[in-house]
C-alpha cells in the first residue's frame, strides 16, 4: 500500500502544506465504521425479503450467455443496480409539498426532532412550498433500516442503501468516500478477480474515470472502506495530474499507517484462513493501483453526471463543464 500511495503522490506533484494529521486520521477512523452495518444478519434477511431475486437471476442468466467476461454474480448485481435506480430508490433535489405537490424552496437547515434522530437523521433540511406556503422537512438519514423504508435521498443515501443490498446478494462490498463530497460503491468480481466500480446514482458499472473525465470533477482522496479493511484507491479514480487537487490533509506516511491500523483492527476477529485470502487480494490490488498510477488511457466512454438538477450539478462542478 505504501508504494502505491507514495507513487501516486509523486505523480500528482509536490505537496507542501499538510492539514491536521490527527484530525484527518480521526475522520478516516470514523468513516471506517460506515460499512459495518452491512454485516447485520437480521437486516440482510430483511433485504432479501425486499429484493425480487427470481427476476435478478433470470436476467443475469440471460445476460451471462451474451457476455461471459463477467460471472453470474456480477450480472446479478448489475441487474439489481438497474432496478435500484429505476424502481426502488428516489433521487431528491428538493422534496415536493406533501399537501399540494408544488415545488419547494430551500430554507436552510433545522434541528432534527427526537423521532428523526432516533431514525438516524444526521441533519434535516427545511423547504417552503411555493404554492401553499407549507414547510417540508427532509431528514438526511444514515440509518440503514430507515433507508430501506424511506427509499430516497441523494448520493449518500443511495450509496449506503445500495451497498447494503449488494451485501445481501452475497458480494464483497466496499463503500468509497471521496473528500470532494461524493460516495459510491465497489464490489469484488470473483470472475475477474478485482474490485469493480459501481455508482447506483448513475447505473454505472466499471467506469472509474466517470468522475474525473465524465463529470469534470476534481478530486484529491478516494478511500475504500469495507468491513475488513481500508484502502487508498485514489489512483483508480484520479489519473490526470492536471485535474488532481492537493493531497494536503495528511502526510502520505501517516495516511498509510492510519489505513493499516484500521485494517488491522477490522481484521482482528477474522479467521486466519480468511485473512490470508484478504492479504492475497490486497497484494493483487496494489499492482493494479500502481498501473493506474501511471495514468493509463481511458477504456470506457463516460459522460456528464445524470443524477441531480442542472443547478445542483453545476454548483458542485460535476456537469462536465470543467473537462
Amino acid at each position: 500500500m505504501q508504494a502505491v500511495t507514495e507513487l501516486y503522490s509523486r505523480l500528482v506533484g509536490p505537496r507542501q502544506a499538510l492539514g491536521n494529521n490527527s484530525a484527518f486520521a480521526g475522520l478516516l477512523r470514523r468513516l471506517s465504521q460506515t460499512p459495518l452495518g452491512y454485516e447485520d444478519g437480521e437486516l440482510l434477511d430483511e433485504c432479501l425479503e425486499i429484493l425480487p431475486l427470481d427476476r435478478f437471476y433470470s436476467e443475469a442468466e440471460a445476460n451471462a450467455q451474451n457476455d461471459e467476461s463477467w460471472g453470474l454474480q456480477d450480472h446479478v448485481v448489475r441487474s439489481m443496480m438497474k432496478w435500484f435506480k429505476e424502481e426502488f430508490f428516489e433521487w431528491v433535489n428538493a422534496p415536493k409539498c406533501s399537501v399540494c405537490s408544488s415545488a419547494t424552496t430551500p430554507m436552510g437547515a433545522t434541528t432534527a426532532t427526537a423521532e428523526e434522530r432516533r431514525d438516524g437523521a444526521g441533519n434535516v433540511e427545511l423547504y417552503k412550498c411555493q404554492g401553499c406556503g407549507r414547510f417540508e422537512r427532509f431528514p438526511r438519514y444514515g440509518k440503514l433500516r430507515t433507508l430501506l423504508k424511506s427509499r430516497r435521498g441523494r448520493c449518500g443515501e443511495w450509496a449506503q442503501c445500495f451497498g447494503l443490498l449488494c451485501r445481501a446478494l452475497g458480494s464483497r462490498v466496499r463503500w468509497i468516500w471521496n473528500r470532494e463530497d461524493h460516495v459510491w460503491t465497489e464490489v469484488y468480481s470473483e470472475k475477474q478477480a478485482r474490485w469493480i466500480h459501481l455508482d447506483s446514482c448513475e447505473n454505472a458499472w466499471d467506469q472509474p474515470t466517470l468522475y474525473e473525465e465524465g463529470w469534470g470533477k476534481r478530486m484529491s482522496y478516494a478511500i475504500a472502506f469495507s468491513s475488513t479493511g481500508a484502502v487508498d484507491v485514489s489512483a483508480r479514480y484520479i489519473r490526470n495530474r492536471d485535474k488532481a487537487l492537493a493531497r494536503d490533509q495528511i502526510s502520505e506516511a501517516s495516511l498509510v499507517s492510519t489505513l493499516a491500523e484500521i485494517t488491522t483492527d477490522l481484521r482482528a476477529a477474522v479467521p486466519e484462513d480468511e485473512r490470508k485470502v484478504l492479504m492475497e487480494m490486497d497484494a493483487k490490488e496494489q499492482v493494479e493501483l500502481l498501473n493506474y498510477g501511471l495514468f493509463k488511457e481511458t477504456t470506457t466512454a463516460v459522460g456528464p453526471r445524470e443524477s441531480g438538477s442542472a443547478e445542483w450539478k453545476h454548483s458542485r462542478g460535476e456537469d462536465g463543464s470543467s473537462r
